[in-house]
């Protein structure tokens, strides 16, 4: 009999041992590239441009595009301003302005909070796609009217693919 219940108990541990595999290793499936890069002495300055890039697989899904930054408490702005330049896999480029909100307008942060740091990643485009096959390069750069930029610890761009697919 006690045989048995070591037989069940190992059955069981085996079971939600790969259960737990199984869910944790599914929950990234749809991340296409996630990638944080560090600030010099915790300065953004106009010239330290960021560049990440994606290999696209896959022009029929939807992807959903983040920017992510980790910021100090004592940072001074609700906003950032970044120029995101993109390049496709055939050469061309294309280069957009957007505004990043870091906090409400009474100044309370948005993201997760842990000690003087604030973690938050922004939505940039939702349900985006891609035309072509093959890698992005996307170079982010701080746009503010203050150079260097303080307080900003970290940069980082997500892709996910979306559930929404082309029709």
């Amino acid at each position: 009999m006690k045989t048995y219940r070591s037989l069940f108990f190992l059955f069981f541990c085996i079971s939600v041992s790969l259960f737990l595999c199984t869910l944790l290793s599914s929950c990234n499936q749809n991340v296409v590239m996630e990638s944080q890069q560090n600030l010099a002495d915790n300065k953004w300055d106009y010239s330290d441009a960021k560049t990440f890039s994606a290999e696209i697989k896959d022009t029929v899904q939807h992807y959903n595009i983040y920017i992510s930054l980790r910021h100090q408490f004592n940072f001074e702005w609700r906003n950032i301003w970044v120029k995101i330049e993109t390049t496709f896999p055939d050469g061309k480029q294309y280069e957009k302005r957007v505004n990043l909100s870091l906090s409400k307008p009474d100044g309370e942060w948005f993201g997760d909070i842990l000690g003087d740091n604030c973690d938050i990643q922004i939505p940039i485009q939702m349900n985006a796609y891609f035309p072509e096959l093959g890698k992005y390069t996307f170079k982010l750069s701080q746009d503010m009217r203050v150079n260097p930029l303080s307080y900003i610890k970290t940069v980082g761009m997500r892709i996910e693919k979306s559930k929404k697919e082309v029709k």
